[in-house]
């Protein structure tokens, strides 16, 4: 009898042997796929890094392209500005100029303006008042007369 149950717990011992290295097996499986999973983890996390990196280098140039821009607009404003006050100026100068009369033959003058007569001072209107254009500045909200 003793002898069966020690065969008997023998065989049992065996089987258990057999499971204990069965699920070591598996636990090193798992170690090793944790391992797998523990890089393609760092894989992501290096990439995302890079992401982030190229993402910041994007935005900084999108930041120098938005003040280009605005430098650009402020340039425009103030071209405009200059090309009313210019317009102005050309109109005071075309009437000061008409109050001139060319007499002679050594003049070069159009066929037109010589058979013009001149206009009295008195009728021409007076010089326009010095244009100014407004000040302006771009701010977060936009443009901003001040």
């Amino acid at each position: 009898e003793i002898k069966t149950l020690i065969s008997a717990s023998s065989d049992q011992v065996e089987t258990g042997v057999s499971l204990v290295n069965r699920g070591g097996a598996a636990l090193t499986d798992i170690v090793e796929r944790v391992g797998n999973i523990a890089a393609l983890i760092a894989d992501i996390a290096t990439g995302a890094q890079e992401q982030s990196v190229g993402l910041a280098e994007i935005n900084v140039g999108v930041n120098e392209l938005d003040k280009v821009t605005q430098q650009n607009a402020a340039m425009v404003e103030e071209a405009n500005a200059a090309a009313v006050t210019m317009k102005q100026e050309a109109g005071n100068l075309q009437t000061l100029v008409a109050r001139f009369r060319l007499k002679g033959p050594t003049a070069a003058v159009s066929p037109r303006s010589r058979t013009e007569t001149a206009i009295p001072a008195a009728a021409l209107p007076p010089p326009a008042a010095e244009f100014e254009p407004p000040k302006r500045a771009v701010n977060d909200a936009g443009w901003q007369d001040f």
